[in-house]
């Protein structure tokens, strides 16, 4: 692993400490504006779609110009506006606001990606995307904690964190993310067997139009890219209920105490995450990524069971908690791997950028949609309507599967393909 490899996921961490505002968005308007559970999608739904472009222009963008540079650019303007929120009176003109900062965060994250993948040496994807997942997390144990204790009283102050957290980040990239010796180190490494064929935009096809096409390239050489992109962004619409139903349903059940509990529940699963991931990893090492997406997806089935039984009880959470981490971890483990591995470097920006847009797409709809159900005293059928989307993601996880071992080597596309 390379020192910029600890120093991205570092400053993921040190951003995740601060990140109070985004994972009580929910009980930002819910609590703090008063609205309903459908009014309350419906707004995180628009925020979502308004974020939708951003996941697209993010990926062309990380494909054409220097990620490094890209990422500084939109954390100084998100620190900047978590800065003025937390100095002015909370209005609803602050959720606008927020909503800002989302957008720029969101373009930043497709480059983000692609520049770990970047400074990453060959085969060392998996433990290069792992260090980064464990460090959100270990970042993510204490900010709902004190994000918790902060939201009734001192929200303003969660703003104040954040801002600084981000330029902690942003410091570190600065300081040790050389992303020019990282693209020559990569021409010097890159093997003639893993070399891009003319569909890709490389520096000798760059005038080729017919090569810029990422989704023509996809069609045209890779179709189970399209089925995997599917199936996680459908995971990724049950996943979303992690951050929009669960809240919800613990402030209907259990009041003021809601907000702590939510904020114990993701505290115990970032502890989960980081004594779970690395046996997790050693234990499902030599499985593909087509099986690691299947039993990802199946467990979180399962714990959304547990959820739909067991409204109501506290100690349940944690049980089915536990479970969900167990399922993240495992999809964690084969999402970047998986773009990495079986699309070229030149597309791997808009690759990223794709999957956020589809799955940011499935997380609106399926947070609407249960949203309206809330809103009619049916928790239970708003769980149900959420196991069906994670089904659907199961079934073409499972199909993916059955593709790639049924597909001819000669026909699996790009030269790097390890699908």
């Amino acid at each position: 692993m390379t020192r910029a490899n600890y120093a991205l996921a570092i400053g993921r961490m040190v951003t995740n400490m601060g990140a109070m505002i985004m994972p009580m968005l929910t009980l930002i308007l819910n609590q703090k504006f008063g609205l309903s559970a459908s009014k309350t999608a419906l707004w995180i739904m628009l925020a979502g779609l308004i974020n939708l472009p951003a996941n697209l222009i993010g990926g062309q963008l990380a494909d054409r110009i220097s990620k490094k540079a890209m990422i500084i650019a939109c954390d100084l303007v998100s620190i900047t506006i978590y800065l003025i929120c937390g100095v002015k009176d909370f209005n609803f003109a602050s959720f606008i606001m927020i909503m800002m900062a989302s957008f720029f965060q969101t373009i930043e994250g497709p480059a983000y990606s692609a520049l770990v993948a970047l400074v990453t040496p060959p085969g060392k994807e998996d433990k290069a995307f792992s260090i980064q997942y464990m460090g959100a997390n270990v970042g993510f144990i204490l900010a709902p904690i004190i994000g918790g204790f902060l939201f009734n009283n001192y929200l303003w102050l969660c703003f104040i964190i954040d801002a600084v957290t981000i330029a902690m980040s942003t410091v570190l990239i600065i300081l040790f993310v050389d992303e020019k010796s990282s693209q020559e180190q990569a021409k010097v490494h890159q093997p003639e067997d893993l070399i891009a064929p003319a569909t890709q935009v490389t520096p000798t096809t760059q005038a080729n139009p017919a090569a810029r096409g990422f989704i023509s390239m996809l069609i045209k050489t890779n179709k189970p890219v399209i089925l995997f992109m599917l199936a996680f962004a459908l995971y990724e619409g049950g996943y979303s209920q992690f951050s929009y139903l669960m809240p919800i349903d613990f402030a209907k059940y259990h009041g003021d105490m809601g907000a702590t509990i939510y904020g114990t529940v993701m505290s115990v699963s970032c502890f989960l995450v980081v004594i779970l991931t690395p046996i997790i990893t050693q234990i499902v090492e030599s499985r593909s990524n087509q099986w690691k997406l299947t039993a990802g997806v199946a467990a979180q089935i399962i714990s959304f069971g547990v959820f739909l039984v067991s409204l109501g009880h506290i100690p349940a959470y944690y049980i089915a908690i536990a479970i969900f981490i167990v399922g993240e971890i495992l999809t964690m483990l084969c999402f970047s791997p998986y773009i990495v591995q079986s699309v070229g470097p030149e597309y791997r920006g808009r690759a990223f950028g794709c999957i956020s847009f589809l799955g940011a797409l499935a997380s609106g709809y399926v947070m609407w949609y249960s949203g309206r159900y809330v809103d009619a005293n049916d928790d239970r059928n708003a769980w149900i309507f959420t196991i069906v989307i994670c089904v659907i993601a199961l079934a073409l996880s499972i199909f993916l599967d059955f593709v790639t071992k049924t597909r001819p080597q000669t026909e699996k596309g790009c030269p790097n393909s390890q699908l």
